[in-house]
């Protein structure tokens, strides 16, 4: 199963706060992909959360200023 959330326009600690509330209700296995604006949180914050709870992210950018987070909850 994959949940989408859409981030943009939020600011951490918010963009943060939002993936990990969203992550709770996932199971082990399970999607969640994140469209993001802020560059912070799509580059280093939200990666490194995801490294500390051995989830698999991955990150590109769709357009110029707009990242998709790829994560899978371990």
């Amino acid at each position: 199963m994959t949940e989408k959330l859409d981030i943009t326009g939020k600011v951490c600690p918010i963009c943060l706060l939002a993936v990990d509330k969203e992550l709770k209700k996932l199971s082990s296995g399970e999607e969640l992909v994140v469209v993001c604006d802020h560059a912070p949180a799509a580059t280093a914050s939200i990666p490194e959360y995801c490294e500390n709870r051995n989830h698999r992210c991955s990150v590109k950018m769709i357009e110029n200023g707009l990242w998709e987070i790829s994560i899978t909850k371990n």
